[in-house]
């Protein structure tokens, strides 16, 4: 299990911020292949099978299609692929296009297709699961990014916290009592540990 080498009886300082202050992205998982993908807040994109969204240029409505073929064929395996809507559409030339990941090879393809509609709620994308997170104590861990693992380790694995020079309800100062009881303290910084474990096994590097 890998873990970060911190000062023994370190003492740590609020460094102020909410959760969205550390790192400017969110780990989720890829809902075409269920790996780790990244979302920015305006796009998802997975570095292991290709899938990925259309930045905000247009009106959100505007990227969803599903293919134009009514009994749409892998263009390497020639297996049935979906043709549920997806938030994949782009323009090429003039002509819509839909990126589609085939359950079945694995291979990533552009296809024809026709304009379609979000489906109730809106962005999906923003309700994808986190991809960092475990169990602890009953409770569920979960970080955000590399730089949100880093400031939780730091001050959750002080032996003394310190208030920073920002007044508020900080992320640090917001922590659940679970998180911050001394009790659960060699079990939440397990937990990071397996966190940041997992992070290297899928590339996370950021």
């Amino acid at each position: 299990m890998t873990e970060r080498e911190l000062p023994i009886h370190h003492r740590a300082e609020d460094p102020g911020g909410r959760v969205w202050s550390f790192g400017s992205v969110t780990w989720v998982h890829c809902p075409e292949c269920d790996k780790a993908a990244k979302s920015d807040g305006s796009t998802v994109s997975c570095m292991h099978c290709g899938y990925t969204t259309v930045p905000d240029l247009k009106p959100y409505s505007d990227k969803w299609a599903y293919p134009t073929s009514s009994n749409p064929l892998c263009s390497h395996c020639r297996k049935p692929l979906d043709r549920r809507e997806r938030p994949t559409a782009r323009e090429i030339d003039g002509k819509l296009f839909v990126r589609i990941c085939c359950e079945h090879c694995g291979e990533t393809e552009d296809y024809p297709a026709s304009p379609g509609s979000p489906p109730s709620g809106g962005r999906s994308w923003r309700v994808l699961r986190r991809y960092l997170e475990t169990q602890v104590a009953g409770e569920t861990l979960w970080v955000l990014n590399l730089a949100h693992l880093n400031a939780l380790e730091d001050w959750l694995g002080a032996k003394v916290r310190e208030r920073g020079p920002q007044p508020g309800l900080t992320m640090m100062a917001r922590l659940p009592r679970w998180m911050k009881a001394s009790t659960n303290r060699e079990k939440v910084l397990r937990g990071l540990a397996i966190l940041r474990e997992r992070a290297e096994k899928e590339g996370i590097d950021e």
